[in-house]
């Protein structure tokens, strides 16, 4: 058994990985990484006040992870291995998964092929919806390359039509 007292002197950013995560319940841990979003989204609008002429939007890596975290665990997907070709998950029974996190984008890119494509947004308190969960292939043909990124685009507005 650990010592909670001892637990209460190690700073936060140490106790990431640590027991203490591991002792909260699924949805505990939803909610604690929600309201950490919903934190960071709040300071981003308060740099945009007082420094209007940056955009203060490079949270893109914080968004995707928050949106893989949300995915996996929703629906019960397995994680991916670091460096995956073309996909963040799989399903119980072995389909891959891209996941897509949007926030104000009204365009997603992609890269690589998926047997499912998960795409969820996410608004500025940090709940989310999903807006488009099925066929890869679908979204596939209904996307366009973008030759300057060397990747697949396809609007929001587009995703949310073809949704099965």
């Amino acid at each position: 058994m650990i010592n909670s007292n001892k637990m209460n002197n190690i700073p936060n950013y140490f106790i990431a990985r640590n027991v203490r995560s591991q002792m909260m319940s699924s949805k505990d841990r939803i909610d604690a990484i929600k309201h950490t979003i919903a934190t960071i989204y709040s300071a981003q609008r308060t740099l945009r006040a007082l420094a209007p002429d940056f955009k203060w939007s490079g949270l893109g890596n914080v968004l995707g992870d928050f949106g893989e975290y949300i995915a996996i665990s929703h629906y019960d997907l397995v994680k991916a291995h670091p460096g995956s070709d073309g996909f963040d998950a799989t399903t119980k029974d072995g389909k891959t998964v891209q996941i897509k996190t949007n926030h104000s984008a009204s365009t997603l890119g992609f890269r690589g092929k998926a047997d499912k494509m998960l795409v969820i947004h996410v608004d500025d308190n940090g709940n989310w919806e999903e807006l488009y969960y099925g066929d890869f292939d679908l979204v596939y043909k209904n996307s366009r390359l973008s030759k300057r990124d060397n990747k697949m685009m396809i609007s929001v507005s587009k995703l949310k039509s073809i949704k099965e």
